[in-house]
């Protein structure tokens, strides 16, 4: 797991070192911020927990009915213990303008 040690926001860029013992720098740019989400599509990644459904299904209403997300598209994880699978990545990714990935227990 990476942990971010430096955030440069005047040049828009985190930095993240490796906490394995590799001494290794990774440095990545930061996507610029939405000015808001009115009329943008919002992606949401359910982490798969049985009881994190009723969580994402309400977020995904307030974004739309109290910000104005104009669509919302959700997708669940096949389990809480494992990475995403790269193709749901991918595919909130190319339809959405933002993601919110967590926990919902």
């Amino acid at each position: 797991m990476q942990t971010p040690v430096a955030v440069a926001a005047e040049i828009g860029r985190v930095t993240y070192l490796d906490p394995t013992g590799f001494v290794q720098q990774t440095s990545r740019v930061l996507t610029p911020r939405l000015g808001g989400i009115s009329g943008k599509v919002a992606g949401l990644l359910d982490n798969g927990n049985d009881t994190s459904s009723f969580f994402f299904t309400s977020l995904a209403e307030i974004l739309q009915s109290e910000f104005g997300a104009s669509r919302v598209v959700l997708r669940t994880k096949f389990t809480s213990t494992r990475p995403a699978e790269v193709g749901i990545i991918a595919e909130l990714g190319a339809e959405a303008d933002f993601l919110v990935s967590g926990v919902a227990l």
